[in-house]
């Protein structure tokens, strides 16, 4: 009995994991209810998992081969109704049904009497439609022009230059709102049309050279003075700096020109001027004007502390948990066992880093010599571990004693403290990574709005 259930079950689990059988079975039943389309697609579907399979090749030979023909009879009543593009497009599913069954090695009947009948209705067809579309090209009606020559490359895209036009008429608005921006001085704009026509033809008429020139009178020079320390730490102000330049860089801004502190060095020398003249708002703008740049960002640290506790050590009260036991309170009773609690001290291991800071940014207008957006940016960050030991039963540890008869709570966080993984707490040296990148993308974002004017 055992022995017929397992195989029942088997045989059970092999039609489940074997797909194609229940759809043979739906494809029968379908191609009974005279619902070709379905039953064909149901043995398509069984010969994509068993492309050798003999019954369902000849299944899909008879039910596709009239499902194809039905689709060549509404192409014959369009061609009747002289309905030509929906006649084309009647066609060319016959084609892509045909080529269906084809790539799971059917082949259905073709009614090749339909093809002479299909060239002369495409032939017409496209060639008006070419005309159509130049015409719409001539008279810079560029979205219907795109449409007909798209409609064109889909029924035969090897017909005269319709791919190339097509192309055009995506290209030739763009180019021509480039142009259009540039007369506006609205060089942003310009370089981003460009840059889409250069995307699809670097070759299109003069987008190459426009877009570098559209992108040269876009571009928004940018000085970065040195960042003034006003503490006593030293080191911080170059590591600001540092991270400062990356992030401007990062920002991948196309119309950003980072001027660093060697490049202005060597800016102002050849105007006979110094970085030690740019020490306030107006002469860091005039100098900035001289050597052609837009802006100039001032920042200075006015407030920076360091804190290192070292490493602590505490003593902490906790309560252990035992068993004891109490005479039974009737005569030959055995004793009870209780749980009861006894004070006990472990050991807590702290260390803690702490990174104060207080920078203040100015970005001056060279035009106007004006502080266009200034801000104080004040933080701290900082790491702190702590490891508690205790030389007893840690899993018998409370950090207080019970009320009533319940149990005390174990906070998870009094848990896992017995538990916690020996990590170093974080040096002087990644705090201050840390801080230079959080002041440097607080600054550039500030930036962006007056970079992308």
């Amino acid at each position: 009995m055992k022995k017929t259930f397992f195989l029942f079950l088997a045989i059970s689990l092999f039609i489940a994991c074997d797909p194609t059988k229940q759809y043979m079975k739906q494809g029968n039943q379908a191609y009974l209810l005279g619902d070709m389309d379905a039953a064909a697609n149901y043995y398509y579907n069984v010969l994509l998992l068993k492309p050798n399979m003999l019954e369902a090749k000849q299944a899909l030979q008879q039910s596709g081969g009239m499902v194809l023909q039905n689709k060549f009879s509404a192409f014959n009543k369009y061609v009747i109704e002289k309905e030509d593009e929906k006649a084309i497009k009647q066609y060319l599913s016959c084609k892509k049904y045909y080529a269906k069954c084809q790539s799971v090695g059917v082949e259905l009947p073709w009614v090749s009497m339909y093809d002479p009948i299909y060239e002369d209705l495409k032939n017409e067809f496209v060639s008006a439609q070419y005309d159509m579309g130049l015409e719409h090209m001539r008279a810079n009606r560029y979205d219907q022009a795109e449409a007909v020559f798209t409609k064109i490359s889909e029924i035969d895209s090897t017909y005269k230059d319709a791919t190339v036009l097509r192309l055009k008429s995506i290209l030739e608005p763009l180019y021509q709102h480039g142009q259009k921006m540039m007369e506006l001085e609205q060089y942003k704009e310009a370089f981003r049309d460009f840059e889409k026509v250069i995307k699809l033809d670097r070759t299109y008429k003069n987008a190459l050279n426009l877009r570098e020139e559209a992108l040269k009178k876009a571009s928004v020079g940018l000085g970065v003075l040195p960042v003034q320390n006003q503490t006593r730490m030293q080191g911080f102000d170059s590591r600001l700096y540092q991270q400062l330049i990356a992030t401007l860089v990062q920002n991948k801004n196309p119309f950003l020109k980072v001027v660093d502190r060697s490049s202005l060095e060597s800016m102002l020398r050849e105007q006979s001027l110094g970085m030690s003249g740019m020490i306030d708002p107006e002469s860091a703008a005039k100098a900035g004007k001289i050597i052609g740049l837009k802006y100039v960002l001032m920042t200075a640290i006015s407030d920076l502390v360091f804190e290192d506790n070292g490493v602590q050590s505490d003593s902490l009260v906790a309560y252990e948990a035992y068993s004891g036991q109490i005479p039974g309170t009737l005569p030959n009773s055995l004793p009870q066992t209780v749980t009861r609690f006894k004070k006990v001290k472990y050991f807590d291991q702290s260390q803690k880093r702490r990174l104060y800071y207080r920078v203040f940014y100015q970005l001056v207008s060279t035009q106007t010599a004006q502080v266009v957006a200034s801000d104080v940016i004040s933080e701290e960050m900082s790491d702190e571990v702590h490891y508690a030991s205790y030389q007893g039963n840690v899993n018998a540890l409370y950090p207080e004693l019970p009320v009533g008869k319940n149990m005390p709570p174990k906070p998870k966080a009094f848990r896992e403290q017995f538990n916690q993984v020996k990590r170093n707490v974080a040096s002087r040296e990644e705090l201050t990574q840390e801080v230079c990148k959080k002041i440097s993308k607080l600054i550039v974002d500030d930036l962006h709005i007056y970079i992308e004017k």
